[in-house]
């Protein structure tokens, strides 16, 4: 590669896109393979320009790799006429870096441009996002992540729940001891299975921290999370899930519980939860650049070229860095799981679902869809008596409807219905509605299926001050 040549066409380029630069070369790197420059950008200059205009001097240079990214304080440009020559997922699991690591769930996510390793901890994400088109790399990404949980934590330390519905690409996995029940294949026996993982986390949060220690984290991998959720044909059940999910994303933390969620598309009608709290993405190829926003907050990814490229956004690295996802062959990874399922664990203290065959699944689900009526009834009962106050508190919920801390998350539901406002210290909260105008349309739907008429919950908001005795008619019918 001439150097200098080089050097001048970059330039020139840019320039003709509207951004003037001045390169220096930081390092040859893999015997002139690949070059890193130092970006010096030329007064009038945007940085994002770099950024944007990348795909187009790639295109034009006819470059394999051509990637800006930020080292410290310096903007670089990696150059290179190949690809990536290091994917291995292997060599990172046998370095010293990973074998003598102090993270608790060490993952291995791939090579930066300077062919460093570059792995994460997985405690302390607490849950992560995959997401990317058909084919860009995001599977075995997944694979990647579990070969690294099994290969360095036993079974009292880690233990696995793997939804593989639709995509078929985990099945390397069948079997492994880590599984706390066997490879989800279809969206019923991942509901039971959702239902099941929400007992266990409830469960571990009323722990104490000496108790919580002593269990082992829970991994809940969903490869084409989107597919599996909408699949789910009963509105309240797929609602009941998503809210499930939800509840995960917030307080499976403090459980040892841990959510890798994959998809295509991240975008909130598809989703079905709020996302916003899983803060560490892994950003493969995307179809458009929307999506790449809906990933990252920013475009980019969908400007990715070759399998496997992904853009890293984390606590640790704010600023989305470029890297070769890690990559594992189909060989490499059978033999790396025969290896983990010849060895001898200590099982006492595993986390598991009792497996149930599918029709005792499905009578399980169609119990639970019960059980979700019920809460629906309660809870249009529960708002109903709110709706007549112009302030409520937990403790007040739990002397009227008989109940014990249940009441708080009901509260918090109910703020997060828009019925009530944010906490402030300990004071009860101001119901928010003031008229039948102001109760958001999903909750009117909610009363109404629970037979409250649009004029009995308008009667209830402006009976307010003479509540005792409407109280006692409505409950009566």
């Amino acid at each position: 590669m001439k150097t200098k040549k080089l050097v001048h066409k970059i330039e020139k380029h840019y320039a003709y896109h509207g951004a003037h630069i001045k390169l220096q070369v930081l390092s040859v790197e893999n015997n002139g393979d690949r070059l890193v420059f130092r970006v010096c950008l030329k007064p009038g200059t945007k940085t994002s320009l770099i950024f944007e205009r990348a795909s187009d001097i790639q295109m034009a240079l006819q470059m394999r790799l051509f990637q800006p990214f930020r080292d410290g304080l310096d903007l670089c440009l990696a150059v290179s006429r190949n690809n990536a020559t290091q994917n291995s997922l292997m060599k990172m699991l046998r370095s010293r870096m990973f074998c003598q690591s102090r993270n608790w769930l060490p993952i291995a996510i791939g090579y930066s441009v300077r062919q460093e390793m570059i792995f994460a901890d997985l405690a302390e994400m607490p849950h992560v996002m995959y997401a990317g088109s058909t084919n860009s790399g995001k599977s075995v990404g997944l694979v990647c992540l579990i070969c690294s949980l099994i290969i360095k934590q036993p079974v009292w330390n880690v233990n696995l729940l793997i939804f593989d519905v639709g995509a078929n690409t985990l099945g390397v996995f069948n079997n492994i001891p880590h599984l706390s029940y066997p490879i989800i294949k279809d969206h019923v026996t991942g509901i039971y299975v959702v239902r099941r993982l929400i007992e266990e986390m409830e469960r571990r949060i009323d722990l104490n921290d000496d108790e919580l220690r002593m269990l082992p984290a829970i991994v809940c991998v969903i490869d084409e999370y989107v597919s599996f959720i909408n699949n789910i044909d009963d509105k309240k059940l797929s609602a009941d899930i998503a809210s499930k999910i939800s509840n995960i994303i917030r307080r499976g933390r403090h459980a040892k519980i841990h959510l890798v969620i994959s998809t295509q598309d991240p975008a909130l009608k598809n989703m079905k939860v709020d996302v916003g709290n899983i803060t560490t993405r892994l950003a493969f190829k995307c179809a458009k650049y929307h999506n790449s926003i809906a990933i990252l907050g920013e475009s980019g990814a969908e400007k990715l070229q070759g399998k496997g490229t992904l853009l890293f956004k984390s606590d640790n690295y704010p600023d989305p860095i470029y890297l070769q996802g890690a990559y594992i062959s189909d060989d490499e990874a059978a033999e790396l799981v025969n290896y983990v399922k010849a060895k001898e664990y200590d099982f006492s203290n595993k986390f598991l679902i009792l497996e149930l065959n599918t029709s005792e699944v499905e009578a399980q689900v169609c119990e639970d869809v019960e059980k979700i009526c019920d809460k629906d009834e309660e809870l249009a009962k529960i708002i109903i008596w709110i709706l007549a106050r112009d302030k409520i508190s937990a403790s007040q919920i739990m002397a009227h409807f008989t109940m014990g801390n249940r009441a708080y998350d009901i509260v918090e539901q109910l703020y997060g219905m828009g019925l009530v406002a944010e906490k402030f210290s300990n004071q009860p909260r101001k119901v928010l509605p003031q008229s039948f105008q102001d109760v958001p349309n999903k909750v009117r739907a909610l009363l109404q299926n629970c037979g409250y008429s649009e004029d009995m919950v308008a009667e209830v908001i402006r009976s307010r001050e003479s509540f005792k005795d409407y109280e006692t008619y409505v409950f009566n019918q």
